[in-house]
């Protein structure tokens, strides 16, 4: 099993019970819809097409074909449609509690509210079909209803996480951006709005990603950095305190030795390449 199927165990063990309150239609011209109590079941809504904006527990969402909300009870939705591009939408009411407790789920066993579906064929299949089940007699179509909608809000699950991982890597790969750029010139002098520029994010959301994958600053980052390669510029090259300081863009060897000190816990002169002042070359001196 995967590493999200304990979430998914109460959703499919619990029981739904169908409403007749479902359907679909193309929305009127002067439709706005805002039920006057909260929610008192379940309700997933989900637009076939046309344009609108919807409000839901705080939050406001552009709606568009494939958009789809699994309502809570207690939820307040509000809804309105761009008249020029009216709404069809498909609702379906229902009641859903687990099946060992007879309680309502919790809602992190449920999937978000809002998801954007992109292969709305298959999605639009099983609408329609849940749709049919009510409408139908015996005892098939409450069997069929159950796991056609458990399918689709699995579906949903789905669709949400991966999501999820999408946007988590195409943050990793713009904080390793940054990364190479900090990396490539260690002293070179970068602002917090210059490298929130070269990945085309503003310089507070840059900050906050880059803390987030971090675990520091971008201040903090490029000070380690600039003393990473300042250790190895002493070890591995011939150039003295001074020159590792002003290549690095210290303005004076006092701050340098001080910051790597507090890093390494001893000064730049005791990593100096060699034990011995560089000598020119030339005969032996003569005793």
């Amino acid at each position: 099993m995967n590493n999200h199927s304990p979430k998914f165990s109460p959703l499919l063990s619990c029981s739904l019970v169908r409403s007749r309150n479902a359907g679909k239609a193309r929305c009127e011209p002067a439709w706005h819809w805002r039920p006057q109590q909260p929610l008192n079941d379940y309700d997933l809504w989900y637009v076939v097409a046309g344009k609108g904006t919807m409000r839901v527990d705080g939050s406001s969402y552009p709606v568009r074909k494939g958009s789809c909300f699994l309502l809570r009870p207690g939820d307040k939705p509000e809804a309105v449609q761009d008249p020029e591009d009216r709404l069809t939408v498909i609702f379906i009411h229902f009641d859903m509690t687990d099946g060992a407790t007879g309680f309502r789920l919790p809602d992190d066993a449920l999937p978000g509210r809002h998801t954007q579906v992109t292969d709305t064929l298959f999605s639009e299949m099983l609408l329609n079909r849940l749709l049919q089940t009510l409408y139908e007699e015996g005892p098939w179509p409450d069997a069929e209803f159950a796991l056609a909608m458990k399918q689709l809000l699995l579906h949903l699950f789905r669709k949400q996480q991966e999501g999820q991982s999408y946007a988590a890597s195409k943050q990793k790969q713009t904080i390793a951006r940054v990364v190479g750029y900090i990396r490539e010139d260690a002293g070179r002098r970068l602002t917090r709005e210059e490298l929130a520029e070269h990945v085309q994010l503003s310089a507070e959301y840059l900050s906050l990603l880059f803390k987030q994958h971090t675990g520091t600053s971008i201040k903090t980052y490029m000070t380690d950095v600039r003393l990473e390669r300042a250790l190895h510029l002493l070890m591995e090259t011939t150039m003295n305190v001074s020159q590792v300081a002003e290549s690095l863009g210290y303005a004076n060897v006092y701050l340098f030795s001080k910051q790597f000190k507090m890093r390494y816990g001893a000064p730049p002169s005791a990593y100096k390449w060699g034990s011995e002042p560089a000598k020119a070359h030339g005969p032996a001196e003569q005793k």
